[in-house]
């Protein structure tokens, strides 16, 4: 906790000074795509993707009720979320922690949809 990155993606702490991050994952253009989240902290991390909406179709191994599109998921301490989606925008995409500390200590990364 002593250094600026504190936080992390797939084990790997994003470098904020980086604009040249190379993507976490490289995503089929036009395809669905689900994609699992597991909040290996005991803090809560409201996870913010870009370019594109999403459905929450599982907490915890269990189907969720209600699937409304949105853009952003609350993932609970030692909750395991998965979110489904269709990769039809182009580009290069971030994802991270809405809550701008643990972003800044490098929790966010890229993905591709190509």
């Amino acid at each position: 906790m002593n250094s600026s990155t504190a936080w992390f993606i797939n084990g790997i702490a994003a470098d904020q000074a980086r604009h040249d991050m190379k993507p976490a994952l490289t995503l089929a253009r036009n395809k669905n795509h689900v994609i699992a989240m597991t909040n290996a902290t005991a803090w809560h991390h409201p996870i913010h993707l870009h370019g594109h909406s999403f459905r929450v179709i599982s907490r915890n191994g269990q189907p969720t009720r209600h699937r409304e599109w949105q853009d952003t998921v609350l993932v609970s301490p030692r909750e395991k979320v998965e979110i489904a989606f269709v990769a039809d925008n182009p580009g290069d995409w971030m994802f991270h922690c809405h809550i701008l500390e643990h972003q800044a200590g490098g929790m966010m990364a890229v993905f591709r949809v190509a």
